[in-house]
C-alpha cells in the first residue's frame, strides 16, 4: 500500500513540474513575446581599464572605420542595426544587449568596452589579438554612435587607416 501513495504521489509532482514548464514556455494567448535582459558582461573589468580614456577622436571618421569593423566582425551576432539581433545570435538563441538603446551602454565608460571586446566572452571570440587598438577604439566610438551619441564632423586632417592585409596563398 505505501508503494501505491509514493508512486501516486511522485505522478503527481511529476505532473506539476509538468504543467510548470508548460506555463513557462507558452505565451498568454495575444501576448507579445518578452525577452529577457542581456546578462551583465562577466569579464573582470579593473579600474584601470574603467578609466582608460579613448584616445581616438569621437568623430565621423573613427565611426565610420568603427562601423566597417563592426560590419566584419560584430554584426553577425549583435545584427547589422546593432540591436542584438543577428543571423547567428538567433541560431544559438543567445540573448545580447541592443546598442541602439542609450540605456545598454549608458553605465559603460569607453576604457570598459574596450577591455570587453579585448576579453570576448563565450561564445564571442577575444578580439584582442584580431583587430588593433585603433580598429577597437574605432569600434567603441561606432557603438556610442549607434546608441544615440552624434561624432564631432571630419576635419580632413585624420591620420590614414592601417589596413591589415591578408596573404593570399600561392596557386
Amino acid at each position: 500500500m505505501p508503494s501505491k501513495t509514493l508512486f501516486l504521489a511522485l505522478v503527481l509532482a511529476t505532473g506539476c513540474l509538468w504543467a510548470q514548464e508548460e506555463k513557462k514556455e507558452t505565451p498568454a494567448p495575444g501576448a507579445a513575446p518578452t525577452a529577457a535582459p542581456a546578462a551583465p558582461h562577466p569579464a573582470t573589468i579593473t579600474d584601470e581599464d574603467k578609466a582608460r580614456k579613448n584616445p581616438v577622436k569621437f568623430n565621423e571618421v573613427s565611426v565610420e572605420r568603427g562601423k566597417k569593423t563592426y560590419g566584419s566582425q560584430c554584426a553577425l551576432c549583435h545584427g547589422d542595426k546593432g540591436d542584438g539581433k543577428g543571423e547567428l545570435a538567433a541560431d544559438m538563441k543567445l540573448n545580447l544587449p541592443d546598442f541602439t538603446k542609450p540605456e545598454s551602454l549608458k553605465d559603460r565608460t569607453d576604457g570598459e568596452l574596450f577591455a570587453i571586446i579585448g576579453a570576448g566572452k563565450d561564445p564571442m571570440p577575444s578580439q584582442a589579438g584580431r583587430l588593433t587598438d585603433t580598429h577597437r577604439w574605432n569600434l567603441v566610438n561606432y557603438l556610442r554612435a549607434l546608441s544615440g551619441k552624434v561624432p564631432e564632423k571630419a576635419t580632413g586632417k585624420e591620420p590614414e587607416e592601417n589596413i591589415l592585409l591578408v596573404p593570399v596563398p600561392p596557386k
